[in-house]
């Protein structure tokens, strides 16, 4: 599994659409003369989430950006700026290419290092975000 892009999320990134890397292009297969591709991305929780990815027809930097499916994983994730999103693909010198999506929050820092959970491990009633500590046996 390659990693694709680590990107921390902007405030436009989680209201409008999600700017994608550039570097990250090659790795969606765009029929020739086509400017958008949909494709399938699997959570940490195995759930499937249905994207297009879009880009400029008439210009230099094609400016990529995730529009449909986008704001509904934004919302069922319920994502803030500054949460980071990973995306990985499998299979990308094949033509039976798998992605994989994940966010995480920082959740605090320890030694000067950042500590990062998955989102999917707040508690759901928790509104600010903080994470929970259940998943934090400290013994």
């Amino acid at each position: 599994m390659q990693l694709l892009f680590s990107k921390l999320l902007s405030q436009t990134d989680i209201e409008v659409r999600f700017s994608v890397p550039m570097e990250s292009l090659d790795a969606f297969e765009f029929q020739q003369g086509e400017f958008k591709v949909n494709f399938e991305a699997i959570d940490i929780e195995e759930k499937p989430w249905n994207f297009r990815l879009t880009k400029r027809q008439k210009d230099v930097h094609p400016k990529p950006v995730l529009s449909a499916g986008w704001l509904a994983y934004v919302q069922d994730k319920r994502l803030q700026k500054n949460d980071k999103l990973l995306l990985r693909v499998e299979g990308k010198e094949t033509k039976k290419r798998r992605f994989r999506i994940h966010a995480l929050r920082k959740a605090f820092r320890l030694f000067g290092e950042d500590i990062w959970v998955d989102v999917e491990k707040l508690e759901e009633d928790n509104v600010k975000g903080v994470p929970s500590t259940k998943f934090l046996q400290l013994d």
